[in-house]
């Protein structure tokens, strides 16, 4: 083993070009979550360019170590010790920054579904009213997202009476083995989830736990009024479609 090497070893550092391809694994990970739009299962849609140029940053910043480590012997003890203003050497736990992207790469873990969802059963699910409501008209079948029929039931539900409405979202359970068409709101990330539900009644099958659906059905006069927001509201179920997830799995 070479002196460097063994000194750098035993310091519980990283070589310059070490750090570099550290950098460009991180960059390339960010690139290849928001072109592949796998980042919507972790953050809003919005951040998909922040996170593009995050990445791309990364990478172009990778290239800079790795040429600048081609500069001359000059530079060496640079490398292997803190020069005053921060250029010091990096310490090999940042190795430990390679598993978040080796679990991207490798696991993918899925969004979040009935496993948060029906662990938050029971929490309150109060709704701010939405900044643009739907247009109903009871001549037909309308889609209302699950988070504007709860806040419309908080409000009375004098607006879902007799409203044909279609709901999607992912099953979920509570312990009495009752069935939830369910979603999942993000402020930034996945992080600080909230789960939404709505009970599904009807004389209709029930679907496996995360299978993602449409409801088609009309508001359970009455449900999801209380003011806690502890009671979701229900739907009468007429037609129950099961249907592939969506890219954007979140409201």
């Amino acid at each position: 083993m070479s002196t460097p090497l063994r000194t750098r070893l035993a310091r519980g550092t990283m070589a310059r070009p070490t750090q570099g391809l550290l950098m460009a694994f991180l960059g390339a990970v960010l690139v290849r979550l928001s072109l592949s739009d796998a980042y919507l299962r972790y953050v809003t849609a919005w951040m998909k360019y922040p996170i593009l140029a995050s990445g791309v940053l990364l990478m172009v910043l990778a290239v800079g170590l790795v040429i600048s480590e081609r500069r001359g012997p000059g530079h060496d003890g640079h490398d292997e010790h803190d020069d005053g203003h921060g250029h010091g050497p990096i310490p090999l736990v940042a190795w430990l920054l390679v598993l978040p992207g080796l679990v991207t790469f490798v696991i993918s873990p899925p969004e979040l579904g009935s496993y948060l969802a029906e662990r938050r059963s029971g929490e309150a699910q109060t709704v701010a009213e939405p900044a643009a409501l739907t247009t109903l008209s009871k001549a037909e079948v309308v889609p209302v997202d699950v988070t504007e029929f709860i806040w419309r039931a908080q409000d009375g539900g004098e607006t879902l009476e007799d409203q044909p409405v279609r709901l999607t979202g992912f099953v979920s359970y509570d312990k009495d083995q009752h069935w939830y068409v369910t979603r999942m709101v993000i402020g930034c990330c996945a992080a600080d989830a909230i789960s939404y539900q709505v009970k599904v009644d009807g004389d209709v099958a029930k679907p496996e736990r995360d299978q993602w659906v449409e409801v088609t059905g009309t508001y359970a006069t009455g449900t999801g009024a209380d003011p806690d927001g502890r009671t979701p509201p229900a739907v009468t179920a007429t037609a129950v479609e099961e249907i592939e997830t969506p890219d954007q799995t979140y409201e």
